[in-house]
């Protein structure tokens, strides 16, 4: 599997990689096309889109493409959560899985899904 899940404080370890995100919409551009986003460890990520979001989206977001720097990702397709599904979200149980799933690395490739 080309990407990884990370946290928003990790993204600058993949600079020139696919990795997955998650967090809120901080910010919208005008156009729909730009987004802040706020991961789940507080790190602040400008993300393009490859379409508009909705002028109605709000709160989580799971946004898949390349990292461009530290702080910026070229996304190639997202997923906005409705608020009433992540209502009893808990960034900090995900956070700490996220925390391990980097600890432990590559030895779970191909445990929890086929290579």
């Amino acid at each position: 599997m080309s990407d990884k899940r990370t946290l928003g404080k990790r993204l600058g370890q993949r600079v020139g990689k696919e990795a997955i995100v998650l967090g809120r919409i901080t910010e919208k551009s005008a156009n729909g096309m730009n987004i802040e986003l706020t991961t789940t460890d507080n790190a602040l990520i400008n993300v393009t889109l490859p379409q508009p979001l909705d002028h109605n989206a709000s709160g989580y977001i799971e946004v898949r493409g390349t990292v461009k720097s530290k702080s910026t990702l070229l996304c190639k397709n997202f997923v906005c959560f409705p608020p009433d599904i992540t209502k009893t979200f808990d960034e900090t149980k995900y956070n700490n899985i996220m925390n391990i799933r980097h600890a432990i690395g590559d030895q779970l490739d191909g445990i929890f899904y086929e290579e």
